[in-house]
Parts: C-alpha cells; sequence; structure tokens
C-alpha cells in the first residue's frame, strides 16, 4: 500500500495552525486548488463522520473519520475516487510544535492501487494536492 508523506514548518504557533485546519469544511478557503467545501446535512465540520462535498469538484465527498484536539490531527477518507484510480484512500494532516513559535504540519495519505497508477497517483496527490496546500498555508502564517 503506498505512503505518501509531506511536511512544512510554518511560521506560527501549533495552537494557532491547528484552529485552521481542524475546521474540516474550511480547506477550500486556504487551499489554492480546491474549492470550496460544503459539510453534507449541515453537520458541524468538526464532528466525526461530517461529510464534506466539493460541488464544483464533481461532488467529490470525503467522510471525517477521526479528529483528535489533543494530537492536533484529522484523517478523512475519500468517499469516491476523486477520479484517480485509487482504493481505500485515508489521508490526514497533523500539526506539532516545532519552537513556541513555529510549528510542523505533516499532510499524509495511504490507499492502494495498481501499481502501473502508482507513481502518477503519488505524483498528482503530492505535487497537486499537499505541496501546493502546505506553501500556502507557510504563506498564510508567514
Amino acid at each position: 500500500m503506498p505512503r505518501i508523506v509531506t511536511s512544512a514548518v510554518l511560521d506560527a504557533p501549533a495552537d494557532e495552525v491547528w484552529e485552521l485546519l481542524r475546521d474540516f469544511s474550511a480547506i477550500g478557503s486556504w487551499h489554492p486548488h480546491l474549492p470550496e467545501a460544503k459539510i453534507e446535512g449541515g453537520d458541524p465540520g468538526d464532528r466525526v463522520g461530517a461529510v464534506r462535498v466539493f460541488p464544483a469538484a464533481g461532488e467529490h465527498r470525503e467522510r471525517l473519520i477521526a479528529l483528535d484536539d489533543v494530537d492536533r490531527s484529522t484523517r478523512y477518507a475519500f468517499e469516491d475516487t476523486a477520479g484517480l484510480p485509487v482504493r481505500d484512500y485515508v489521508s490526514g494532516l497533523r500539526v506539532t510544535p516545532a519552537s513556541p513559535t513555529t510549528s510542523l504540519v505533516e499532510w499524509t495519505a495511504d490507499f492502494d492501487c495498481d501499481a502501473t497508477d502508482e507513481p502518477q497517483v503519488i505524483s498528482q496527490v503530492r505535487d497537486g494536492i499537499f505541496l501546493p496546500g502546505l506553501a500556502a498555508l507557510k504563506e498564510r502564517f508567514a
């Protein structure tokens, strides 16, 4: 099962970064390549089981499967494939203090796919989603 791990150090305390990232519906407000997301059914965006839907991205759906305020981490799973040749896609964000005034954000993904699709999927997720998102967070908290 392939695993993607990316990270960035931000010039902001971990609690400040976590305040933004713990809101499951907010990703479109800080990520440059992702559209606005809506939480299905009006549920809060910080409740395990919440489903965020990207109407401008073909109704792609992701379910929040874990949210831990102590660990400052979230995990979410694709409800569909998001147009990628993947199965069992699970991703997560984690914020840890790097110093009193900086934080480390780690963004990971685990998924299954055919071996021939693995390089393409890794590139699309890492280079098209994770790295631009982390760069945007670095800029936001600069």
